[in-house]
């Protein structure tokens, strides 16, 4: 694997979004790495140690607010910068997730260049 590649880990439960996504960053230069529900997404997080994650908040097996805490509050994972990519159109819902210290937040659908754009500056910004 090349030293300079940036690994990416994608929490989502919908796989045809999931591969996608993984495509594009894939095209973009990063490793991407999917988990499909809550508790692969923490159990991934804790053990690849990604750059940065690609949070849905609509996923089986837990709440994605619950994970975003999760993630937040773990020594292994409270550094890594999130992205939250949800289908969820709610202000409070939104400020909820954006209090718990997600690095940017992206409704579905999304323009693809403006995400790989974010993950390009929160990278280089947190020094990754």
């Amino acid at each position: 694997m090349d030293a300079e590649k940036k690994k990416i880990l994608i929490v989502e439960d919908d796989a045809d979004v999931a591969r996608l996504l993984s495509a594009r960053l894939k095209s973009a230069g990063y490793e991407a790495l999917i988990a499909s529900d809550a508790i692969q997404g923490v159990q991934f997080a804790h053990r690849q140690k990604p750059d940065l994650i690609i949070l849905d908040l609509m996923l089986p097996a837990g709440d994605g607010l619950s994970v975003l805490e999760n993630l937040r509050l773990s020594a292994y994972s409270s550094h890594i910068p999130i992205i939250v990519l949800t289908g969820i159109k709610d202000e409070d819902y939104k400020n909820k997730a954006m209090e718990k210290g997600v690095n940017a937040y992206f409704q579905k659908p999304y323009d693809a260049d403006e995400l790989l754009n974010a993950i390009k500056d929160i990278l280089k910004a947190e020094g990754v």
